[in-house]
């Protein structure tokens, strides 16, 4: 009988354990957003086409927001079109925006249920993009600023997987001599803005912003607290640098600062390229970049008008005296006072914002008019 207990008990705690196992798995499943395919290899020239999955686990998606960085040194993002991912029931959904920004990189783009209530719980395809292949070397498709909202527009922790395509030269013909096979290169981090913020925000003191535009570009904008090497000067004048810090390198638009990225990194330093350079920058931290005061324009100075000389008419006998005129009372000049009340500027209120709080307020209104 003992062993027959013993038995049991080990039984029961491989299942209890197995339980705890399962239980464990389904609560840590996270809804899922990918790049697909992952890795991509092209030529020049080509075309492909990407799609942005998502799995949400069991979890129930009402709205998707996400911005894609690429190198657009290497790839040339030509259209970005919508997926069923969030009417895969026939419902209905607002576009809150759909843009390509091939300067800096970047793809953004936000979509939200409208008009019932629920999500929706089955994997997907929100959108698909197509490229051209306009350089050779690898670009990243790395996402960023994912927001997966649920049904009470709550955000939802996601898993992100990003992608990269390699873009390899054309084969070259053969020669009698072999060519020395090249050397690695060295390498460094792409980053977006957000991991940049991130970075400087939990550890501000081992981070160098490094600006590597021209003098006059660095004094007409720049982030705040970075330093300015001139891509041109960098090489020698490498040795005002930290090494012991992260270089966060950006340049305007982010094609610069790649090169000098690579300059870094053959000298040892830990070197991050700003995805966008401060274009990007400057669409997400405004209020985080230097720029010179504009100077008031001087008041015109003050100038003395000539003193009428004034003229006496001769009267004359033959005429009779003309009757004084009755002294009109003034009339009083209108002014306009200002209104202590001017409005100001509009605060702008990103696409994707004014969505949720749309969709806020229609799931509100439906919960009422349900419960009369």
């Amino acid at each position: 009988m003992t062993g027959i207990g013993v038995r049991r008990g080990i039984v029961c705690c491989c299942a209890l354990l197995l339980m705890l196992l399962c239980l464990t798995t389904a609560t840590s499943a996270t809804p899922k957003i990918s790049v697909y395919p992952s890795s991509i290899k092209a030529s020049p020239g080509e075309n492909f086409t990407i799609e942005i999955r998502i799995d949400p686990n069991g979890a129930e998606i009402y709205a998707v927001q996400y911005d894609l960085y690429f190198n657009p040194d290497i790839l040339k993002a030509i259209s970005q079109s919508q997926g069923n991912f969030l009417s895969q029931d026939g419902a209905n959904t607002y576009l809150a925006r759909n843009e390509i920004n091939n300067t800096i990189g970047k793809i953004e783009y936000g979509e939200s249920r409208i008009g019932v209530e629920n999500g929706v719980k089955e994997a997907g395809v929100i959108s698909s993009i197509s490229f051209e292949v306009i350089g050779t070397g690898e670009s990243l498709l790395k996402l960023s600023n994912v927001i997966l909202s649920d049904p009470n527009i709550t955000s939802i922790e996601a898993t992100i997987v990003s992608g990269k395509v390699d873009v390899s030269a054309p084969a070259t013909p053969a020669t009698t001599a072999p060519s020395p096979a090249p050397s690695p290169t060295p390498t460094y981090t792409d980053i977006t803005v957000e991991e940049a913020y991130e970075m400087y925000e939990e550890n501000p003191a081992q981070i160098t912003f490094l600006d590597v535009r021209t003098e006059e570009e660095y004094n007409a904008e720049h982030i705040l607290d970075a330093v300015n090497i001139p891509l041109s000067e960098l090489e020698e004048r490498i040795g005002e640098l930290d090494a012991t810090n992260k270089i966060i390198v950006y340049s305007q638009s982010g094609k610069m600062s790649r090169d000098a990225c690579e300059i870094l990194a053959e000298n040892g330093f830990h070197a991050y390229n700003l995805l966008g350079g401060l274009d990007a920058w400057r669409l997400k931290y405004p209020e985080l970049l230097y720029k010179p005061p504009t100077p008031s324009p001087s008041p015109p100075l003050p100038t003395l008008s000539p003193t009428p000389t004034p003229t006496t008419t001769p009267s004359s006998p033959l005429l009779s005296p003309t009757p004084s005129a009755a002294t009109a009372s003034p009339i009083p000049a209108t002014t306009t006072t200002p209104s202590p009340h001017t409005p100001q500027g509009w605060k702008q209120i990103p696409g994707f914002e004014v969505v949720i709080a749309v969709v806020s307020l229609a799931l509100s209104y439906m919960r009422r008019k349900r419960r009369m």
